[in-house]
């Protein structure tokens, strides 16, 4: 029987192939299948790809199956970190489901080990907003892959500061994961501060101030520092900012380190403490009408639940069961 192969593969950008039409084919792909409300314009990423800033190293990598272009993403790195960020990472949808991902992922490790290039942190950020959807991966579930390929989460409140954030801050919350070099499971307040600067000075407001008009980039900038601010109110509360690694349910601190309680934990709450209300009352009542009365409750409840959709989602969301 005649075998049959098939390859993932990566093709690497540097300044040097900024021009290529072969680069143009990755950034059609990534303009159809990246959220457009925080999609950089591929012209800029074309004009920082041939001339960098000073202090920043830039490379792009297009993922191919067969040949065929189906992945980008950017690595940027900062020998003043030293850290790599990994941005505008996009898959073609339903490409032999996750493994497209997961090939993609290993073969920009492969590269950066090559290069051998001395990285304390590679840096990904996410943002949890539906506006930041990409392809048919949502982010949640794509801070589950990343974690699965080594990197954690910073358990801290954290914003991009996307140009988003002068219109809706809110949609800008996010998650910041880390993969380290060694392997840590948390940071000093003060060295992730450090490293959270360097991702909003260096990495977004220099490419900003060189595209954005005076005017707007002057209030870019000062609505990024209010947000810096409130990063650095939020770490300062503790000396160590903890790296959440694989426990999904922490992903939660990623946005506010002190959460409110959300209506889905409230009724998990008010699950648990009905019953156990009224089963001591019945064992310290020993009556029949109490009884009825826990019955009927139960029944009323479950009744609810079963006419309204809503309630439903509100009890998979409270036990986890959907996102």
């Amino acid at each position: 029987m005649a075998s049959i192969s098939s390859t993932f593969a990566i093709e690497v950008f540097d300044r040097k192939r900024a021009r290529s039409d072969r680069l143009a084919d990755f950034l059609a792909l990534y303009v159809h299948h990246f959220g457009p409300e925080h999609r950089t314009a591929s012209n800029e990423l074309i004009e920082f790809l041939a001339s960098p800033n000073q202090g920043q190293s830039i490379t792009y990598f297009g993922l191919t199956y067969d040949g065929n272009p189906c992945g980008f993403a950017t690595f940027m790195y900062y020998p003043e970190g030293p850290i790599g960020v990994v941005d505008h990472l996009v898959i073609a949808p339903n490409l032999r489901g996750y493994g497209a991902f997961f090939g993609f992922c290993d073969l920009i490790a492969r590269y950066i080990e090559r290069k051998r290039l001395p990285l304390d942190f590679i840096v990904a950020e996410i943002m949890l907003a539906d506006g930041s959807l990409v392809t048919s991966i949502r982010p949640a579930l794509l801070v589950r892959l990343m974690r699965l390929v080594g990197f954690k989460a910073a358990r801290a409140a954290y914003w991009a500061p996307d140009p988003t954030i002068l219109h809706d801050r809110e949609s800008c919350k996010a998650v910041l994961l880390f993969a380290s070099q060694p392997d840590r499971d948390e940071l000093p307040a003060v060295e992730f501060l450090r490293l959270v600067e360097l991702i909003y000075k260096s990495h977004y407001q220099r490419w900003y101030e060189r595209t954005m008009p005076a005017e707007k980039f002057r209030r870019y900038q000062e609505v990024a520092d209010e947000l810096l601010q409130k990063i650095r109110a939020g770490a300062a509360k503790d000396k160590r900012v903890v790296l959440n690694g694989m426990k999904n349910i922490d992903l939660v601190f990623s946005l506010d380190p002190n959460p409110p309680a959300n209506p889905s934990t409230l009724f998990y709450i008010g699950l648990l403490l009905i019953p156990a209300a009224v089963g001591i009352a019945v064992a310290f009542a020993q009556e029949l009408r109490v009884a009825a009365v826990a019955a009927g409750l139960s029944i009323a409840l479950i009744g609810l639940f079963a006419a309204n959709g809503r309630l439903r989602n509100l009890l998979m969301q409270a036990f986890r069961l959907k996102e």
